[in-house]
């Protein structure tokens, strides 16, 4: 992601998600916390599916994904 302009701020934006993502994994195993999916988690807080996993996708919750399934520490 590259550009010929030297612009390296996709990669950095694309790098720093995956990292918190992976963070918010790490913390939620060793606080033992419940791991449910990302659409139980919406159904608790009454909201719609698609807010939480744009949310997620976004990092600005911390959900996780676990093969291919969104999932987030309760």
């Amino acid at each position: 992601m590259y550009d010929s302009g030297k612009n390296t701020k996709q990669m950095e934006k694309i790098l720093s998600l995956n990292v918190l993502e992976s963070l918010h994994k790490r913390l939620a195993y060793l606080q033992s916390l419940t791991i449910i999916p990302l659409s139980d988690y919406a159904k608790e807080q009454d909201t719609t599916p698609s807010a939480v996993f744009n949310a997620a996708k976004r990092q600005s919750i911390s959900a996780f994904r676990e093969k291919n399934t969104w999932k987030i520490g309760v």
